[in-house]
This record gives C-alpha cells, structure tokens and sequence, in this order.
C-alpha cells in the first residue's frame, strides 16, 4: 500500500494510531514530543515549518513556542491527515496555523521563508527522506534550525533481538524505512549536528543549524 493511502485509512481511525505510537515511545511520547520542540529553540514571532505534519499531533507545541505573533505551516502529503489537521486547528481557532497539501520534498515554498523547520516521526516513512532534509534546508533562512524526531531499531543486546519482529511490523503498518539514515542527511545538510537517542537508543532528536544551500 502507498504511503498516501496508508496514512489516509489511518486518518480514519486516529485512537488506534495513538495507541501504535504509545507502544513505539513506550508511553513517553508526550516527553520525547516536548524535547524536540525544545531542541528546535524557537523564539516568539518566528515562522515555523512542520514537514509530514500528520493530523496536527504537534500544532499546539510549536504555536505556544511562536506565539500568537508567529507562524505555523503544516505540510502532508495525506488528504485524510491533512483534513484531520486542519479540523484541529478550525476547531481550537489557531488563526496563525496553516495546513498545506504537498510532497515534502517539494512543497513549493520559496526559499529563506522559515526560521525553524520540524518533522515528528514522518521522515523515515517518506520514500525520499533525504530529499525532504533538502527541502527543509532549502526553506529555512541562513540561520535557521531543523529538529527531527524519529525512530531506528533498538541498538544495545537484548532488545536488539526484538528488531527481526518489530522491523517489519511497523514497516508494514506505518511505511518504516529503519535503514534510513536521516542524521546523516541532516549532517550532510547543516553547517552542524546533534543527536540524541532515548529509549534504548530507537528513539532520537536530531538537530541541524546553518543549512547548506
């Protein structure tokens, strides 16, 4: 099934992609969400761009962070996604949140619009990640920053054990590409790096500033 039908049928039943996503954070997701926004360091009144925005999980963490002077501009590929996202923003009356239909890796922004760029567990499920980070880079200003949070298979002994079963599984139900290697697209990318890794090391923020275009 193509990423866009994927993510559309779970469009239709959210409660059920929460509960996925409870067991893949093993139930700190509310943390690991919170910490990346952190990581991005956003100021008041900045324009930020989220790529694969989903149903909007993260509109209301990145609107406190702008402000009500700031921008937020949501991008997915999903019409159900997107339709659920801008629901949520009709429904709370976020004036400064904008949900946009487009390919993240290119999502027709002019480039240098965007102070900060987000992504939350959406690039390793893209067919070209590394095009995405491109496309990110290239919308930010020569300042700006890029904060990824996402997941690879347990990296220490025992649950590494684990990745034969859960390696597949979650590519099957969510387009997983465990092989993708978005901290280096991001080094690649960004003047300089960072990441950190939680949860036996499957969960991670990556961080890149000064793009390179």
């Amino acid at each position: 099934m193509g990423g866009q039908r994927l993510y559309d049928r779970w469009s239709r039943n959210l409660p059920a992609l929460r509960a996925m996503y409870a067991l893949v954070f093993l139930g700190r997701g509310s943390t690991f969400r919170r910490r990346s926004v952190a990581a991005l360091d956003v100021d008041r009144g900045e324009r930020v761009l989220e790529l694969g925005c989903g149903p909007g999980n993260s509109f209301g963490r990145l609107r406190e962070a702008v402000g009500h002077e700031g921008v937020v501009v949501g991008v997915d590929y999903s019409e159900g996604m997107v339709r659920r996202a801008r629901n949520r923003v009709d429904e709370r009356g976020w004036e400064n949140v904008h949900v946009v239909r487009a390919d993240a890796t290119r999502p027709g922004i002019a480039p240098g619009t965007f102070d900060a760029a987000y992504a939350a567990m959406s690039l390793s499920a893209m067919p070209d990640p590394e095009a995405a980070v491109g496309a990110a880079a290239a919308a930010l200003r020569e300042d700006g920053r890029f904060t990824v949070l996402d997941a690879r298979p347990f990296q220490p002994l025992p649950l590494s054990l684990l990745n034969p079963l859960v390696v597949p599984l979650f590519a099957r139900l969510t387009d997983w590409d465990h092989e993708t290697d978005v901290p280096g697209a991001i080094r690649e990318r960004f003047e300089s790096a960072t990441v950190r890794g939680d949860n036996a090391g499957t969960i991670y923020v990556a961080s890149g500033s000064g793009p390179r275009c």
